[in-house]
Formats: structure tokens, C-alpha cells, sequence
């Protein structure tokens, strides 16, 4: 199969670590792409750069808010005017709120991580369809999360938010037919997506998330074959299958084994 990305250029929302680092290392480094990563440290991305060496003339970033449409819109006439020819657009910034029940989860944390998690592909979208999908190869793929096919108590922002990613990526997807129009379901994943939620370390939740290097290194396989659809890791394909047999029960049950397994991450969760 012939490298398509080679000598592509290749945008990467939250690219300054986690995934969305790995999956920008493995797209320059091992299939040739020129990488633009998106992301708020500056300091993370100078580091990025140092640690690419001699692929460092293959990475450039900007630093923004993926939330905000305005900055998007700045970015893609930037794109424009200096003729970059974007071939993909990787949705991978996500934010993940502390787990909480849902009457302690205010209006404010469920709109920011909306803002993050759903409006910046949209925004995004909005913005560079136009470039992306002018080109034979071109497309868009979102990284969305195994939230978003079997919700997880105590996830209510984050669940909702990716469900809403979700539909509104295979409505694209019906409306762009014969594009790449991609969606990747990821499992737990060891990242600073949790950076925020200091239970979680040494937690069960951490033992069974897998590398963000391994996760990163399946996801990028999907692209380069340009699945429209993956579900990665084993947690991911249980929830999936889950959700799709028992959609009623299937939730209930893993909400119940959760709570037996008295996990310090659902503190806030269960005792009430």
C-alpha cells in the first residue's frame, strides 16, 4: 500500500503531550507527514521539538484555543494565505472533568467540556473542510472516546459530549460521501487527560489504561488505512459490544461492578 501521507501536511488538535503527542511523533517519524499541532503550552511544544531531533523541520505548531471559533477561523486564513496544502485534520484536544454525579455536575463544567470536547470539531470543521476536502486524499478524522458508545457512571460532561461527537460525526459522514470522514474510539488511555483528577493515580482505572505510545501507534494505523470507524483497545470493544447487546442493562451492570470494586476514583460517585 503506498504511504498517502508521506509529505503531507497533517494538522493535530492537543498535540503538546499525551496522544495526541505520540500520534504526531508517529506520523512524522515513521510515515513522513509535516505535522502542524495545535495546542496551548508553548513550552511543551519547544520540548516536542527537541525530542524529535532531527525531524524537527517536519513539525511546526500554533498556539490556541481549539474551543473558540474565531481562532479557527484565523487559523484557516493563515493557512490560505501562506498556501499550506492541509491534506488531514486530526481532532484529538479533549478535556475530562472530575467524576461526579450528575446533580453535582454544574452548567458551567458540562458547557467547557462541550466547548472542548464537541464544539472544537465543529469549529474546526466549519474552518478547513473547505482545504482538506479539496484535495483527492484529503480528510478529517476525530478521536472521540468509548464514552461515547457506552457511558460510564459518574462521566455525565464527558459522555455527553462525546456522544454528541459521535452523531454529529456520522452525520458528516453521510453528507460527505465518498470522503474520509473519520472516527476513532479509543479505550483508557495513561495520559494527562486526567490531569485534574488526582484519584486516579495508582487507581484500578490507571492499571488497566493502555500507553499512550501504544494507543497512539493502533490509531495512526487506523488512519493510514483510513478506517471511518476503529474501536481500540479491550475495554473500548467491551463497552461497545455491551452497549450494543444489553443497552439497558449493559450500563446498569458495569455501574454495579464499579461500585463493588470500591475504586477511590468513584469517591465522589457512590458514597452519598
Amino acid at each position: 500500500m503506498k504511504n498517502w501521507l508521506k509529505d503531507k501536511t497533517v494538522i493535530v488538535t492537543g498535540a503538546s503531550g499525551g496522544i495526541g503527542k505520540e500520534i504526531c511523533r508517529l506520523l512524522i517519524v515513521r510515515y513522513g507527514a509535516n505535522v502542524i499541532g495545535i495546542g496551548r503550552s508553548e513550552e511543551k511544544m519547544l520540548a516536542f521539538i527537541q525530542e524529535l531531533q532531527e525531524f524537527a523541520g517536519k513539525f511546526s505548531y500554533r498556539i490556541f484555543d481549539v474551543a473558540r471559533k474565531d481562532s479557527w477561523e484565523d487559523f484557516a486564513k493563515d493557512i490560505q494565505g501562506k498556501s499550506e496544502d492541509v491534506t488531514l485534520l486530526v481532532h484529538n484536544a479533549g478535556v475530562f472533568p472530575t467524576f461526579a454525579r450528575v446533580e453535582d455536575t454544574s452548567l458551567e463544567t458540562l458547557d467547557s467540556v462541550m466547548q472542548t470536547n464537541f464544539y472544537s470539531a465543529v469549529y474546526g470543521n466549519q474552518a478547513f473542510m473547505p482545504i482538506v476536502f479539496a484535495k483527492d486524499k484529503g480528510g478529517i478524522v476525530h478521536i472521540c472516546s468509548s464514552a461515547g458508545l457506552c457511558t460510564i457512571v459518574g462521566t455525565m460532561a464527558y459522555s455527553v459530549s462525546k456522544s454528541a461527537l459521535k452523531a454529529y460525526v456520522e452525520s458528516l459522514a453521510l453528507d460527505k460521501k465518498g470522503k474520509y470522514v473519520g472516527i476513532v474510539y479509543p479505550g483508557t488511555t495513561k495520559t494527562d487527560l486526567f490531569r485534574n483528577e488526582e484519584q486516579t493515580k495508582d487507581s484500578a482505572l490507571d492499571k488497566i489504561a493502555m500507553p499512550a505510545t501504544k494507543m497512539a501507534k493502533k490509531i495512526v494505523k487506523k488512519i493510514y488505512k483510513r478506517r471511518k470507524r476503529a474501536v481500540v483497545g479491550w475495554d473500548a470493544k467491551l463497552m461497545n459490544f455491551t452497549a450494543k447487546i444489553m443497552p439497558v442493562k449493559g450500563p446498569a451492570l458495569i455501574r454495579n461492578v464499579i461500585q463493588k470494586a470500591n475504586s477511590k476514583v468513584f469517591k465522589n460517585v457512590f458514597n452519598k
